[in-house]
């Protein structure tokens, strides 16, 4: 059985023989590919409707496969995965933290209240700083809304 990482691996090969042809050329194969592209997701919508009037188990067992998940995923037929929200809010401390570090601060998750709740601790400089009440309303609390858009309360705690 061949795996998602070979067939990705084949077309990525293509791809290269094929980004050194001439512009017409090129042009051409990439219309082609656009053209099978557009038939075959109109032929997997039909059949995804087909097959969720029938049975939707048989629907989630097929997509549990990595070929066919990623071609529907590729097709944009199924959403990504969401990861897990302490992940999501991890992700955006990290991307406040450089900031909060040139001015010798940091910050730290200190609880998930679900469904709508964090608490983070600013520390280092950022926890006595006159300027933190902004810091977590226009920094941390903007950034953890853009990549946790259920959350709707962060809160600093001592």
């Amino acid at each position: 059985m061949v795996t998602l990482e070979e067939l990705v691996q084949e077309i990525s090969r293509f791809e290269a023989i094929i980004s050194e042809w001439d512009e017409s050329k090129r042009g051409v194969a990439i219309g082609l590919k656009r053209a099978i592209e557009e038939l075959h997701k109109e032929a997997l919508t039909r059949l995804i409707k087909s097959i969720k009037q029938e049975s939707m188990p048989a629907l989630r067992n097929a997509v549990k496969d990595e070929v066919v998940y990623g071609v529907l995923l590729y097709h944009e037929l199924v959403k990504p995965p969401t990861p897990p929200l302490a992940k999501r809010i991890q992700q955006a401390l990290d991307e406040v933290r450089p900031s909060l570090k040139s001015h010798n601060g940091d910050v730290e998750l200190v609880a998930i209240k679900e469904p709508d709740t964090v608490e983070v601790k600013l520390i280092g400089a950022c926890g006595n700083c006159p300027a933190s009440t902004l810091t977590l309303s226009q920094g941390i609390e903007q950034t953890i809304k853009i990549y946790c858009p259920e959350i709707i309360n962060v809160v600093a705690v001592k």
